[in-house]
């Protein structure tokens, strides 16, 4: 092939003297069929002016627009869906605030959407998750269009630079091939599993994804043109817009950065600058608020020592890139414009407070108030962010666990494709190798860097949350194997000779390439088991869900027969076991929603769909949280008893009170900072929120009906609960046991139910579904488990797992009863077949250890019985059997025999202590109190003793022996029992007491004997 040799700009098109020789009649201009190339107007190719993008280019945009619209549009859920939907919708709904970190430019825009098709119904009633979910697939397809396009303009820059293929190819085989690679990479993001699936539902994801396409669009462009600023201002206002609707957009910035760096180093050097110092006030600020108390522990101090370190290093880092570069901020004025749009995009975050104030459903955080708006703007309900070690073996396995997902969401071969362009790396031009290495840091960056602080560990149901966060990495490698696919043909082309073939082949495979995905998404056996499939066409799990809580038969009838001729309905009614049941809530109900799900679908189907307007639903798991119940004060505390701000403290005092007595575990970090106490911990917020539930449930009980849809384990509510179909009704008193004919029915209520839903291919493919519904069973299951009523329980356990297979819940569960049983191999089994499915559950193989140390613990505990019953037991047996019984929850036969020892006036008064040690263990103060009054009787000589068995009368409520047993310890043990009792915090609820004040007078501080001259005023 002749012609001249192609010169190249500063950037990654041609200079105009080539345009004209590209496009002129030379050998080499033409394609290999004969055809001269049709490109008429040369500017797309001058890097500063004329059009930026070819027909070609938007050609590859609208079909990946409308055939991904349609896809998604069809697949679109008909309604609400689970986890996080309905929250979502009803905040969109009502334009309120949905979890941190609110997503406020979200909000308004799908608040837009439902407004248009707010005439949009679903079983006659609103539907205004439907048009939510509309926008999602908007968002969704409009960023696979946006990849496309990139691919397409950006693809055709860079295989020019290979001058090989540039030669060969010709004009119109390059735009054919480019073209093809922008629709099949645009077409692969589309029908990936997790872009799909979160674009055809009500989630923040795809318009996540399509904020990081436009940036990243937008970047390329003024890559391309450096001197257009108003790219660069426009990509700066919309990262900070971006930023409003998900954070994680902020990995983005490494990036970013690159860009500036590869392009403008002047401007990347102030923007670092700027950077540096605002990390700098950042850091200062925060050592300003941490101010430790005079005894503070010693990691306390060096925390802020530290971070008043890392500011002033940050402070002083812009003089090292002066002593660098001679020069420093001289471009200091688009610096500061690019901050300002970045502070106008986020700006959008100021709706928080103003739709806060309007009393939204939807209010989280209660963004209205400083601290409610920085608890949802820092993200404070979620865990402290804590990065993994990068030199350890479980990072290697995080990192390898994060490349089979990628693969997953691609298939091996075609992920392969991305690997081709640094095969050709070196062929290229350097500015198109800027480019390549620019979107490698972008890939790192929002990849391996968020692996690194997202932290997961492996297990799948872990993996399965987390994976929506790696969206943007997603987009990104689809663009890779856009630009995989140009290199992969182009270089067919040149070792065939240029015959034309890329040209064919290029549509053929931008067809091919996504079919393969649509293919797995519907027959890949192992991504239906972890993944399910993406589509929720006719998927109405969420419905059902929340109708058929609220509604009970009379919802259930309702839908059944909606639009279906009345012998369809009475066929397939006719199957349905219990005509009466489960019952409708009662009118105002009271309803404590658990799970994500369970309260955020009923909260939708009230508020949105507005099928029980009356029921009152409250999150059971949010009352420790003072912004949740200022939520909840200012909507129902009118028309029901909602605690009090006081209220509150006292419930969190008592949980503090009970820890530092004894009678509970702690469950949680009980933390004394500042003068002020902190609970930190799943278990003692949890236990926190059951004590907040009960005083609703108390001052309620009355008036409402109570039902709950069971997330964590709150114990006082077992004794009142009884099944009542999908949730469970919380009774005014408690019951003895559970009445037979409800037992009856909730047993052939799930019979049916369970074979409905396991017969429905569509439930089958819905994982999020069957997670849910796995759950609902498993609490019930529950129930039945406090009640040893082991058949039931375990009937309902292994319906459980046949809903969902891979629930952590259920099979522990139903472990534990087996294990209760004694059918140790069957617990063992169970969990082996478990393991084999989910290999990175590290939690699986501790519980299985478990079980084996519990089943050889009670082939010893038969052996000491045998001991025993034969007359040769001693007393280290006795105690060696008593621990056994305490191990293996034996309550009876615990304390059956450790109180037959302690009536054994006989044995040594040491030994009594040996046995308190195990009621101690076992949480059984009442025992403990025995066990050290036995001791005092035989050797009352030991204050400490006395002071312990005072403590634990206090925990049981019993003051005036306890503080008998206080003044014996004193007289024991003289003044250092008091100073001990001064700093025991067992003794704080009796210190106001004035018996225990004489025992125990708090110590006087005497002034001096001159005092300084003070002034008169």
């Amino acid at each position: 092939m002749g012609g001249k040799k192609h010169k190249f700009s500063g950037d990654f098109h041609l200079e105009q003297d080539d345009v004209t020789a590209v496009i002129s009649n030379q050998p080499g201009t033409r394609d290999r069929a004969g055809a001269a190339s049709d490109q008429s107007r040369p500017d797309f190719l001058d890097q500063q002016q004329g059009r930026f993008f070819r027909r070609a280019d938007w050609s590859a945009f609208w079909t990946v627009l409308l055939i991904t619209l349609g896809v998604y549009v069809y697949t679109l859920a008909p309604t609400v869906t689970l986890e996080d939907s309905g929250e979502l919708a009803v905040a969109s709904d009502y334009l309120g605030v949905p979890h941190p970190p609110g997503y406020p430019i979200w909000a308004l825009l799908t608040w837009f959407f439902q407004w248009v098709f707010h005439f949009v119904k679903y079983y006659g009633y609103p539907n205004p998750a439907w048009s939510v979910g509309l926008f999602s697939a908007v968002a969704g397809a409009l960023a696979c269009a946006l990849v496309a396009m990139l691919v397409s303009r950006s693809g055709s820059d860079i295989i020019r630079t290979w001058r090989r293929a540039t030669e060969v190819l010709g004009y119109r085989t390059e735009t054919v091939l480019c073209w093809a690679a922008g629709v099949s990479s645009g077409l692969l993001l589309a029908f990936s599993p997790v872009m799909w699936s979160q674009s055809v539902i009500v989630e923040v994801y795809s318009l996540n994804a399509l904020f990081q396409t436009v940036i990243l669009l937008l970047m390329y462009r003024w890559m391309c043109r450096p001197k257009e600023d108003h790219t660069l201002y426009l990509t700066a206002f919309l990262f900070g817009l971006g930023l409003t609707n998900h954070q994680t957009l902020l990995f983005m910035m490494l990036g970013l950065m690159a860009a500036l760096w590869f392009r403008d180093r002047p401007l990347f050097r102030d923007c670092l600058v700027g950077l540096f110092l605002s990390i700098s006030v950042y850091l200062f600020v925060k050592a300003y608020g941490m101010n430790p108390e005079p005894n503070a522990p010693a990691e306390v101090l060096r925390d802020k020592h530290l971070t008043l370190t890392l500011a002033l290093l940050f402070l002083f880092a812009p003089l090292g890139l002066f002593f660098i570069q001679r020069q420093i901020m001289t471009e200091w004025k688009r610096v500061l414009f690019i901050v300002a749009l970045v502070g106008v995009g986020l700006s959008f975050y100021a709706y928080m407070p103003f739709a806060s104030e309007q009393n939204p459903p939807m209010n989280w955080g209660y963004p209205r108030t400083w601290e409610g708006f920085k608890h949802a703007l820092t993200r404070g309900q979620y865990e402290r962010i804590t990065p993994t070690d990068i030199f350890s073996t479980k990072f290697l396995e995080q990192i390898a666990s994060y490349i089979t997902d990628l693969r997953e969401q691609f298939s091996t071969p075609i992920s392969l494709l991305a690997l081709l362009p640094f095969v050709f790396f070196l062929k290229l031009d350097r500015r198109a190798r800027t480019w390549l290495v620019t979107a490698l840091v972008l890939f790192f960056s929002v990849s391996i860097v968020l692996v690194i602080f997202q932290n997961p560990a492996l297990d799948i149901q872990t993996l399965f949350i987390g994976r929506v966060q790696f969206i943007q990495s997603h987009a990104v490698y689809a663009i890779w194997l856009g630009y995989g696919l140009i290199f992969g043909l182009a270089w067919l082309e040149t070792v065939l000779g240029g015959l034309g073939v890329a040209r064919f082949l290029g549509p053929v495979f931008a067809v091919l390439l996504p079919l393969v995905l649509v293919y797995q998404n519907g027959y890949d056996d192992n991504q239906l088991l972890i993944l399910g499939g993406a589509e929720q066409h006719g998927h109405d799990f969420g419905w059902q869900f929340g109708h058929w809580q609220l509604r009970g038969v009379n919802g259930i009838r309702d839908d059944l027969a909606f639009k279906r001729p009345p012998e369809e309905f009475e066929r397939i009614w006719k199957d349905y076991p219990t005509p009466d049941y489960p019952p409708e809530m009662g009118t105002n109900a009271i309803f404590f929603g658990g799970t994500d799900p369970g309260r955020f679908v009923p909260t939708y189907m009230i508020y949105s769909a507005k099928c029980r307007s009356d029921v009152y639903l409250i999150t059971q798991n949010a009352l420790a949280d003072n912004t949740y119940m200022n939520v909840m004060r200012d909507l129902y505390g009118d028309t029901i008893w909602i605690p009090s701000q006081q209220d509150s403290n006292l419930a969190f005092q008592k949980y503090v009170e009970d820890v530092q007595a004894g009678r509970v575990p702690a469950g949680a970090d009980v933390k004394v900072e500042n003068g002020r106490v902190s609970v930190q911990g799943v278990g003692g917020v949890m236990m926190i929120n059951g004590i907040l539930a009960q005083m609703i449930f108390e001052e309620n009980k009355h008036r409402h009906e109570f039902y709950v849809e069971e997330s964590y384990v709150i114990p006082w509510m077992y004794p009142y609960l009884t099944p009542h179909g999908l949730i469970m009704k919380i009774n005014a008193e408690p019951l003895n046991a559970l009445p037979a004919d409800i037992v009856k029915n909730d047993h052939d209520f799930w019979g049916w139910y369970t074979a409905r839903l396991m017969g429905n291919p569509k439930f089958d493919r819905d994982i999020v579904a069957r997670k849910t519904f796995s759950k609902l069973r498993s609490a019930i299951a529950g129930l039945y488990a406090f009640r040893r009523q082991f058949d039931e329980a375990e009937y309902a356990f292994r319906q459980s797992i046949d809903l969902y297979d891979l629930s952590p819940e259920a099979n522990y569960r139903l472990a534990d009863i087996l294990m209760q049983q004694r059918r140790f191999s069957e617990a063992r089994e169970l969990i082996e077949k478990f393991l084999e499915k989910d290999k990175g559950n590290d939690r699986l193989r501790d519980f299985l250890k478990q079980i084996s140390e519990t089943d050889k613990a009670d082939t010893r505990r038969n052996e000491l019985e045998t001991v025993f019953s034969q007359g040769k037991g001693d007393l280290q047996a006795a105690l060696e059997l008593a621990q056994l019984y305490r191990r293996l929850n034996m309550e009876q036969q615990f304390a059956g025999l450790t109180m037959q020892l302690l009536n054994d006036s006989s044995l040594p008064p040491e030994f009594y202590l040996e046995i308190a040690k195990l009621y101690a263990e076992a949480r059984r103060a009442d025992l403990l109190a025995v066990a050290l009054q036995r001791y005092v009787s035989r050797d009352p000589s030991k204050p400490t003793v006395w002071m312990d068995l005072a403590a634990v009368q206090l925990a049981l409520q019993q003051t005036g022996p306890a503080l008998e047993s206080l003044r014996q310890a004193i007289a024991a043990g003289g003044e250092p029992v008091r100073d001990a009792v001064r700093k025991d915090r067992r003794f704080d609820s009796v210190r106001n007491n004035a018996e225990f004040r004489s025992l125990v007078p708090p110590v006087q501080y005497a002034l001096p004997a001159t005092l300084p001259n003070m002034p008169v005023f």
